[in-house]
């Protein structure tokens, strides 16, 4: 396998540690800085993009992120192997927004990807450059979305896929990774980040993991994420006011911030919106930090809720920082209300997953509270679709009314 990548090096592209600000050549480096780690501790590794005049926009038509690759660390010689994610439509509200006071509300539908959420884009940028640094072979845990993202990409692109699962995965999620010939291995939910980096750490494997500040990390996928802000600017012809983007770990809050931050760095546009990020009240690490004023994320004890997606201990520092640089917010709604958002999209046509509808269960609250003013430009990311929970259907029936 390729140690470095010196076509995307000479591109500009590099990544560089977080923590101690180390330059680091780009290539496969999954493991943190290494001068971090000999001082004992982790430092994560992220991609930083070359300085330089204002690029081209998209350079190609037709539906697929592969339209802004130019903009993203892509060697020119990777031969980028696509299902079509990206480029999902970006909707007015009927119902919702005119009822608060927001006409211009809009829903980016990232159920619309070819595995049914927003990870797709994450994978297939994480994937491909797998493949360009001459792995054959991905290992993923997760408890639902990126696994069968990983499974499906791993596919398209001739790998194989190691899914290592906690035992409460719904069956339908693994007999979907199955479909697309992964290897589902079924752990304890404490062991499964152990039995991924163990995995990881073998020279055959390439850990589609996640942008996060652990022993085992992905610098790589986070920067598809950028493409969320390219999108939104170039269908509405100026940036929203604010993004609302339900999070765990607050990886795609994040890297859309980078986007923003490109787009009014180039000049395409004039000002960067308000970014918001959405949790459940029992795991809403966004908040607490910042009503803490903690210049790191604060971690709260394991919790259960609908949203099931983003319902994680603690988020990332990066997306907190991102709140933050962008005078955002942070917001958590109840499982009542998040039921009540999930239902509330269907009337709208969207089947929409409890953690992605979690954005519009705290609409209604950021607008009460003054956070979001009547009549701004609005968009609620809706990371995943509801045909992957069957459990979402009994909501509507138990529905009074």
């Amino acid at each position: 396998m390729r140690p470095d990548a010196g076509a995307a090096e000479s591109m500009g592209w590099h990544l560089a540690c977080t923590r101690c600000g180390r330059a680091v050549p780009f290539g496969p480096r999954v493991t943190g800085c290494a001068a971090c780690a000999a001082g004992g501790v982790v430092g994560l590794l992220e991609c930083v993009r070359p300085d330089g005049p204002a690029p081209a926009r998209a350079t190609t038509a037709g539906r697929s992120m592969a339209r802004y690759r130019h903009l993203l660390p892509v060697p020119p010689a990777l031969d980028w192997v696509s299902l079509g994610e990206g480029d999902t439509a970006l909707i007015r509200s009927r119902h919702i927004g005119p009822r608060l006071g927001l006409p211009d509300l809009h829903f980016k539908l990232e159920q619309q990807n070819p595995t049914l959420s927003f990870k797709d884009r994450y994978v297939a940028l994480t994937v491909n450059l797998a493949r360009y640094f001459g792995f054959r072979r991905v290992v993923v845990s997760s408890t639902g979305n990126l696994g069968v993202s990983v499974a499906a990409y791993a596919a398209a692109a001739g790998m194989a896929c190691r899914f290592v699962a906690p035992r409460d995965v719904p069956a339908g999620i693994l007999a979907e990774a199955a479909l697309h010939g992964a290897e589902v291995e079924i752990v304890e939910k404490e062991r499964r980040f152990a039995r991924f980096e163990a995995l990881a750490r073998e020279p055959q494997w390439f850990p589609v993991g996640l942008f996060m500040n652990r022993a085992v990390q992905n610098p790589f996928g986070i920067e598809a994420y950028r493409t969320f802000a390219y999108e939104m600017i170039e269908a509405l012809g100026r940036p929203p006011d604010a993004v609302l983007f339900p999070c765990a770990r607050g990886n795609g809050l994040y890297g859309a911030w980078k986007g923003f931050r490109d787009a009014a760095e180039w000049g395409w546009a004039d000002r960067t919106p308000q970014m918001v990020g959405c949790q459940p009240t029992v795991a809403n690490s966004m908040e607490a930090s910042l009503a803490a004023g903690s210049p790191t994320a604060i971690a709260l004890p394991p919790a259960d809720s609908v949203a099931r997606s983003i319902c994680e201990t603690v988020t990332g520092d990066k997306a907190l920082g991102a709140i933050r640089e962008s005078g955002g917010t942070a917001a958590s709604a109840g499982d009542d209300r998040i039921i009540a958002a999930v239902l509330a999209l269907g009337r709208e046509g969207i089947n929409a997953e409890a953690g992605a509808a979690t954005t519009v269960a705290c609409l209604e609250t950021l607008v009460r509270d003054g956070r979001i003013r009547p009549g701004t430009v609005v968009v609620c990311v809706l990371t995943g679709a509801g045909h992957r929970w069957p459990e979402q259907a009994a909501w509507a029936t138990a529905a009074p009314g």
